[in-house]
This record gives C-alpha cells, structure tokens and sequence, in this order.
C-alpha cells in the first residue's frame, strides 16, 4: 500500500521533513511541552526536561524517600566561601522533612549532597518545639542584613523564616505567617516563596506568594508583603484561584520575569506549570497559560510543581518537583529554542498508507477488523464513519480497529460528537481485551466536558485526575485525538483547534498492554444516558520516513506523453523512478525489465530491494529484514528466491 499524498495542498517540498514519522515523534516525545500564546501576548520560555537532580537511592539524609520544593540559591555571588557556586535548599515533605541542602559549582550539575543534613530539623529550641515536619524551603539574600533568609514551614499552619551568615548554618528563627494572617478558615499557611518587591514605588522590600488552604479544602495563593523580610502584611484576597484546568489546588506560586515581563508561576493539582502575567503592583493578573508540562517520557513523567527558574548568562533552568505527590524529586529542565509548528498537524498533505478518509460506503476490509461485531450499527456514509454510543462498555461494544504496528506510530482523528450527559464519549481506543485497554476521549463526566486518557489491565482501572483534564472553555462539539508511540510508551494528545495538540493524561507502558488493534470506538455504558452518534471524519497515520519521501517523490508525476532521458525520476503509483534509458510512453513498473527502476526506500540497514532496480557485483540492498549483497549484475531476481542466485545472506538487519 502507498502513502496517501495530497499533492493539491502542498507548498514546494513542505512534506519531505515535516511530516514524517520519526520528526513527529521527536516532536511528540521529546519537543518541549509550553502552550502556544495568543499572537497578542509575549513569548513564554520554552523549556525541555533535562534530567534528575537527586537520585533518591543516592542520598544520605532520606526519611521518607521523597523531595520537594527546589529552591536555587547563587552562593558564589554573595558568600566568601561557598562550598560551591551554586546551592539547592530542598526538604522532604512528610515527618520529620528536614531542610537540606545540595551544592554545584554549574547550574547543570553535579550536585552534592551536603554531609551534615538537614540544616534546619524539626525541632529547634528556643525558635520552635517540635513539629511534626518542616518543609518548602525558599532563600534569598538580604542586603540591608548581609545575611540569608530561608523560609520554610512547620506546621502547615506556619511559614517561618531563619537567618544565616553562610547559607549553612542557620542561627535565629522567627515566624513570618500563619493562618491567623491569612483571615478565617484558613486552616493551611505554606509553600512561600520571597522575592524583591517587584514594583519600585511601593513601600514594601519584599513580596511573598504562599499557599492559603480553607476550611472548604481548597487550596489559594495569597500574597504578603513586607519591609523587612520578617514581618508580613497579607493582602485581603487571593491573586490566583483554581479552576477547572488545574483541578481542586494551585501552589507553589513564585515570581518570574522573563524579557521584562512579570508573571506568577504556579501548579495546580493538573501536574502542569502555569503562569500569568502580573503588573508590578500585582493587582492585574492575565490569563492563565501553560508553562511547562512532562513528556510523559523516560524519567520526565509525572507532576511539574513548584517551579523555580533561574538565569545564568545566555541559559535559562526550570528546577522543579517532579513525579507523584508523595513520591516526588527534583529535576531540571533547559529553555530551548521554540518548536515551530508543524506544518501539517493533521496530515493533511501526508499521510501513512494505512489512513482511512472514509470514502467508500462500507469499512475497507483490508484495513479494519471489527471487535464485537454481533450488533454493531456503524455506517460509512458521506466521507465520514459514523458510530453510536453503544449502551455498554468495552467488553460489549462493536467498534472497529487496525492492527498495531511494531516500532514507533501514531494515528490521529477527526471526532464530531456533542456529549451533555455523563458516560457518553467517543475517541480513540487501543485494545487487547474486554477488561485491558486504553481509551482516549472525549466525553461528559461527573464534573462536565473532558478529555480522558483511561488505562484498564486486566480489569483494573488508572484513573486520576491528571488523566481527565477538563477541555478549554469554548470548546465546540469537533475535536481531533492522537495516540503517539515510541515503541515504549503511548501517549495520548487532544486539540480542540486542528492546529496545537496538548498532552493528555500520562503514557500508557505498551508492553504491559500489549495492543493488538487501534481504532475508533464510542460508548455510553450501560447507563441511562440518551445514545446519540460520534462521526470520524478520518482515521490518519503519521507517514513513516520511507513514506514521506515517497510523498516528496518529485513534482515530475509521470506523462505517457513526455520523452524522458536516462538518469529522469519521475513519480509514479506512490513510487520514485529513474529511466535507465530513452522512454516515452513506458509505464513505469509494467516490466521489471523495462526502462524505468524502482528506486527502493532508505533505512536504517540501507536501501530496500525492488524488483526493477539494477544492481552490480558489491551493491547491498534489504529484503523481508535480511541484508544482502549482490555477487554479480542482477535485475529482477529476489534475494533468496535461490540458492544459487546472485544475492548472498549477510544476516538479519541490524
């Protein structure tokens, strides 16, 4: 089968690079993961995952094996004699945490673990009795005193501060906030962060963002400010709340200016870092945007949480928390380049041979099987298959599925579907059995429109919030879904727009599912939810390399009419072909011993064998995954159809 080319749509030789497989998966896998601005607000930085600062296994001082909260301190600028020129202040979170301490002398690394933590435990007499843990360490340097300020808290009823010469030991202590500031039914005052007082004009040295929890168990970020770093004035009201995109919380605020710009950084319950931009004063507060997010690749899995980015000469660092909640790191990532946009994110010009547009009046048969076929209502109909809400789930519903491919894919689709009531969904589905799958979705839940990546093994559902996000208001009824594989992982993306696909929920390890089919699939479950119909405007795959040349095979389609030189390509049936002498007239492929060769497709282990290509004594071709090199002038003879033919076995491909 050939790669389906739209040659109307393309603009010169778009396709060749762009939309193949292997740099839509690099994009997918491992592109950095910022939202795309509106054209009218600025460029955030884009960052991608770096690695892991602590390996938890490593570390001396570990009680409960999880960090959290980085906090970057430039000790060789302010100290005489730092133990490197960089310090990382973190903490665990759980009884009995610990403020503890990690120093470099490069922002990349490698990082060392201080011997004599923690600096701060919990329990410090006279500054404090014991508490049960103390945690969120944040430092600053203080001009006025020449002095470190680190503010950590314990409980988390309390932030405090403490102050040290060295940025080791720490010698005084006092408390900063507590919930008594934060106004009634505060029940939570933690996870600050200090900075300088970003307007010039105001009256205060310092700001803080912290987090405020209520006695409604929702988690706020408030601000205080203060002249002298250790007393602290709160203002009234919260500058960020959650919303249905970061789930119940949001933490970990911080201040970051990038290209002169204010903004407020943050996590929410999501697992996702965002950020708005913030005036000096801090009372106009802009629209909510992704700043970063994990790949869901490797070790970059997980939450991003209480981001802090730091510069140093031209590069730029995102430490933060990454992982699960209670079993959290820290890691790092490095701005890089922004992506540019695919230029064709709905392989529109391009795609893989397998795609279905869906124009015929019956599934195509060599491309799809259907599972649970007995009662399945689906239709092909107007370039479009539409399929019911089936009033049961996997186990019982019909829904159509093509085979899963080895190595790396991905498959994107076009769904119309208008979900108001809870349990009905449409999407993508990767299937082994009734009880094992993976489903991408879109669909009505308990708490409105969402997206869902769902995991079930053998019955057993992962199904959190981080895989549910709610969609983006304004959100119409036509959304496009993407399953990406690297061969290791499955990840899933939705896009409300065609144009910018975010990542969905976390990868799905394909081993352990271990698919046979993927394809399309709609469900209302058993329930009472009305049916009503989800409509595939098309099934695509991303062209594989080999495919993309072929759809970047040359402008030249082949003219029975035109007369064509030795060495001419043309493109003809999905292939590229070079005349080996005069032709005019021949069709390309009518005779392996005609005028025109094969050219066969690049890689990794060479070029493919085709029947109708020359090859002399030496050449290596590929053929059914063996490598084989030619004896002597061949043409038209397949490597291993005879012993004793001109082709010798040079073992499988590599």
């Amino acid at each position: 089968m050939h790669p389906h080319r739209r040659r109307s749509r393309l603009t010169g030789r778009l396709a060749a690079v762009t939309t193949s497989l292997t740099i839509a998966l690099a994009g997918a896998l491992v592109a950095p993961s910022t939202a795309a601005a509106a054209d009218a607000e600025p460029a955030l930085p884009e960052f991608a995952f770096s690695g892991r600062v602590i390996d938890k296994a490593e570390m001396d001082y570990n009680p409960t094996n999880e960090f959290i909260f980085p906090s970057i301190f430039h000790a060789g600028e302010h100290l005489a004699d730092p133990l490197g020129e960089w310090y990382l202040y973190y903490a665990p979170h759980d009884s009995p945490g610990g403020i503890s301490l990690l120093y470099a002398d490069s922002l990349d690394g490698p990082w060392t673990e201080y011997a004599e933590n923690p600096l701060i435990d919990n329990e410090w007499p006279p500054h404090y009795d014991r508490v049960s843990h103390v945690s969120s360490p944040d430092a600053v340097w203080d001009d006025a005193t020449g002095q470190v300020l680190l503010y950590f808290h314990g409980e988390n009823s309390t932030t405090r501060w403490a102050s040290s010469a060295d940025g080791v030991t720490f010698d005084d202590s006092g408390v900063a906030v507590t919930n008594a500031d934060g106004g009634p039914g505060t029940t939570e005052t933690s996870y600050a962060r200090v900075f300088p007082h970003p307007d010039p004009d105001s009256a205060y040295r310092w700001g803080m963002f912290y987090m405020q929890n209520r006695t409604d168990n929702i988690r706020r970020i408030k601000m205080a400010e203060s002249v002298d770093g250790k007393s602290w004035d709160v203002r009234a009201e919260p500058v960020v709340v959650p919303d249905a995109a970061t789930g119940q919380n949001v933490s970990g605020g911080n201040l970051l200016t990038w290209e002169g710009q204010h903004y407020l950084a943050y996590h929410g319950s999501s697992g996702v870092t965002y950020a708005r931009a913030i005036d000096p004063t801090v009372t106009e507060i802009g629209p909510q945007r992704v700043l970063h997010r994990s790949s869901g690749v490797g070790d970059d899995v997980g939450r991003v949480a209480a981001p802090e980015v730091v510069t140093e000469g031209e590069d730029t660092y995102l430490f933060y928390e990454s992982g699960d909640r209670l079993g959290a790191t820290i890691a790092y990532a490095t701005r890089v380049e922004p992506t540019p946009p695919d230029p064709d994110p709905l392989r529109e010009q391009c795609s893989g041979a397998a795609s279905d547009e869906f124009d015929g009046a019956v599934l195509d048969g060599a491309l799809w099987d259907v599972v649970n076929p007995g009662g399945a209502r689906h239709e092909v109909a107007d370039g479009a298959l539409t399929v019911p809400t089936y009033g049961t789930g996997v186990a019982g519903a019909p829904f159509p599925v093509q085979a899963v491919p080895d190595g790396p894919w991905e498959v994107t689709t076009e769904v119309d579907v208008d979900p108001r009531e809870r349990y009905q969904q449409a999407g993508l589905i990767l299937h082994t059995a009734g009880d094992t799958y993976a489903k991408l979705d879109y669909g009505f839940g308990s708490n409105g429109l969402r997206f869902s990546y769902i995991w079930r093994q053998d019955g057993a559902e992962r199904n959190a919030s981080i895989d549910t996000p709610p969609v983006p208001a304004g959100t119409g009824t036509t959304v496009w879904l993407r399953l990406t594989s690297d061969g290791t992982n499955v990840l899933a993306a939705a896009s409300t727009d065609g144009r910018e696909f975010a990542t969905i929920g976390r990868p799905v390890p394909l081993a352990e599912l271990a698919p046979t089919g993927v394809g399309v699939s709609a469900l209302r479950g058993a329930t009472a939810a009305p049916e009503i119909e989800a409509t595939f405007d098309w099934f695509r795959w991303t062209p594989t390399a080999q495919e993309s040349a072929a759809c970047d095979a040359p402008d030249d389609t082949w003219d029975a009419t035109a007369v064509y030189d030795d060495g001419a390509t043309v493109a003809y049936d999905g292939a590229t072909w070079e005349a080996l002498w005069w032709s005019s007239g021949d069709v390309p492929g009518a005779s392996v011993h005609g005028p025109w060769a094969e050219q066969g497709a690049a890689s990794g282990c060479g070029t493919a064998w085709t029947a109708s290509a020359v090859h002399h004594s030496g050449d290596v071709v590929v053929h059914a995954g063996h490598e084989w090199s030619a004896a002597w002038w061949t043409r038209g003879q397949e490597p291993g159809a005879s012993p004793w033919g001109p082709w010798q076995d040079e073992g499988e491909c590599a």
